[in-house]
């Protein structure tokens, strides 16, 4: 009897042990994944050093959107999952669709808060997006957009990588909870210090055939976990959206080395200068299919969206067709990643998805070009991804970084602030926002308000909290019509809801010919200042331009009422 305790014992022993150790630990952090935010009690926003634990050598950057950690009802609540294209790239996290989606959502109701959580990371596959859901649903989110698929080989954990099984991958998952065991991973481990690109790193196995056992995999591996993710959001009750994937097919060549692939593209370009584009744009889908470097999602992901979504009743945002006449080089950046231009169209597929199915119409006054610092920001990031693989091969680590600096040192030169600074930015040696900032003051210095104003847009997402940024913006969108104005000031009700900010927005609307938004703000106003002479002096304005001039008489009259007794 003895001996069978002392048998078990020895078994206990070493699994106490890893108890005790994995607590003592835990003391010293955790990396949970979301943190307070300093100085703002109320608030919590993600953990940035959180993904680390899906990489080696790489942090993905996640955008920086502080949320209340008690949500009201009064809060509609928005999370983004996805890859890169979801976090912007090659733009700063503030002009991706997601963003893009709030702002149309804010149009429609100009006094409801909405909060964009945006998980959205580069690299991050199914199995990551799987992983973490379950603190999405923590979050309690009103709605959850999907748009994932393009990072299934690459990506991390994808099936062109070492771990290619699923159940091993959640396995070592579950492992990866363990604050010692991740630590021991890193030991064991140590990152990949390289200056090669993401795209660079991540091919390992570099050359996958079309229906061959990696291709299959990665397939496979998507749709399991996309069913669990929405399975997951179902059972909370959670209103999802998922969109379909789009890719460069008409402005990027096959990345790798395939007859079909070429001779498909070729074929394409041949149609595309005939005029028939039908015929082309096949070929260039065809060309995409049959490339093996698979960093663009094969049409089998799309099919595997639409396919869930029947299941799973959730919405379908067909992204693929509503920039299907427009899918062309000039609408992205690179491969798969799109343009300003191209993120507001995908945020327009969402967007129209939710106005079919929530009855709301958001105004389309068209999407503010990034601020100069971003666009050049873009451009840089852009430059240092086509010199790596696959975009450039045989140059060796040294050759791409002394081509790049080359790159970086002509922005620096340029003569414009906006190049300098976002040289810096993308080097590391200044933060973006500080970069912004120091932007926006070269701007007003010379009296560039309408490039402040963006820069000062750019700001508002980097410093959500800063209570004298917020009255320099109203200040500087107080004077222009723009819709760049019109989102800055926006921005700022969203956080500074006060009879002066609201009162500068219905202004705004108003110029703007968006009577319907106008409407809504003043009688906002009106409800909580009922006697303010602005809203009463606006509401005239607006009643006179909605057809309705006998009320508009008597607010006039009460507007003149209220500017004499000195209000």
């Amino acid at each position: 009897m003895r001996t069978a305790v002392f048998k078990v014992l020895a078994i206990l022993l070493p699994l106490v042990l890893l108890v005790v150790a994995e607590g003592v630990v835990r003391l010293f952090g955790t990396d949970p994944f979301v943190i307070p935010v300093p100085g703002e009690p109320e608030y919590q926003t993600v953990n940035p050093a959180y993904a680390s634990r899906y990489f080696r050598g790489f942090v993905p950057q996640v955008a920086y959107n502080p949320f209340l950690k008690e949500k009201p009802d009064s809060i509609l609540r928005i999370v983004t999952l996805g890859g890169s294209s979801t976090a912007g790239y090659p733009y700063p996290f503030n002009s991706g669709f997601p963003e893009r989606v709030a702002a149309r959502l804010r149009s429609i109701e100009p006094t409801r808060q909405v909060e964009m959580i945006n998980l959205g990371m580069t690299a991050l596959s199914s199995h990551v997006l799987r992983d973490i859901t379950p603190h999405v649903l923590q979050m309690k989110p009103d709605i959850v957009l999907i748009y994932a698929g393009h990072n299934e080989y690459y990506g991390a954990y994808g099936a062109g990588g070492p771990n290619r099984r699923r159940i091993l991958t959640r396995t070592l998952f579950w492992f990866k909870k363990s604050v010692l065991f991740r630590r021991f991973e890193r030991i064991i481990s140590p990152p990949n210090e390289s200056n090669r690109t993401m795209m660079a790193q991540s091919t390992t196995d570099v050359a996958i055939t079309r229906d061959g056992p990696v291709y299959a995999a990665g397939i496979e591996n998507f749709e399991k976990n996309l069913a669990a993710i929405l399975r997951s959001l179902d059972r909370a009750g959670i209103r999802t959206y998922v969109g379909t994937l789009v890719s460069n097919l008409r402005g990027q060549p096959p990345l790798g080395v395939n007859s079909v692939a070429s001779e498909a593209w070729e074929h394409g370009q041949e149609s595309w200068v005939l005029g028939d584009t039908t015929a082309a744009m096949e070929a260039f889908v065809e060309a995409k299919e049959y490339d093996p470097i698979r960093f663009r999602a094969p049409e089998a992901m799309n099919q595997v969206i639409h396919r869930l979504a029947m299941e799973h009743g959730v919405i379908q945002v067909d992204t693929e067709s509503f920039l299907a006449t427009q899918v062309n080089d000039s609408l992205f950046t690179d491969h798969l990643h799109p343009t300003a231009f191209g993120y507001d169209l995908i945020a327009k597929a969402f967007i129209r998805a939710m106005e079919e199915n929530v009855n709301v119409q958001s105004l389309d006054l068209g999407a503010p070009d990034p601020s100069p610092l971003d666009a050049a920001y873009a451009r840089l990031l852009i430059a240092r991804l086509r010199l790596g693989f696959p975009f450039r091969e045989g140059l060796t680590e040294e050759e791409e970084m002394r081509q790049f600096e080359q790159i970086l040192e002509i922005h620096r030169e340029s003569g414009s602030a906006a190049d300098s600074l976002a040289a810096l930015a993308v080097t590391i040696q200044l933060p973006i926002y500080e970069a912004l900032l120091e932007a926006r003051t070269r701007n007003l210095a010379i009296l560039d308000t309408a490039q402040a104003l963006a820069h000062t847009r750019s700001l508002l997402y980097w410093q959500p909290f800063n209570e004298r940024m917020h009255v320099q913006a109203a200040d500087l969108a107080s004077r222009q019509s723009s819709n760049l104005a019109g989102e800055v000031m926006q921005l700022v009700v969203a956080r500074q809801p006060s009879e002066i900010n609201l009162n500068i927005l219905a202004a705004l609307r108003l110029r703007q010919g968006a009577f319907r938004a106008a409407g809504i703000l003043l009688h906002q106003i009106e409800s909580s200042y009922p006697e303010s002479p602005v809203m009463l002096y606006n509401m005239a304005r607006y009643l006179v331009l909605t057809g309705d001039t006998l009320n508009a008489e008597v607010y006039f009259r009460r507007y003149q009422r209220a500017a004499q007794s000195g209000r």
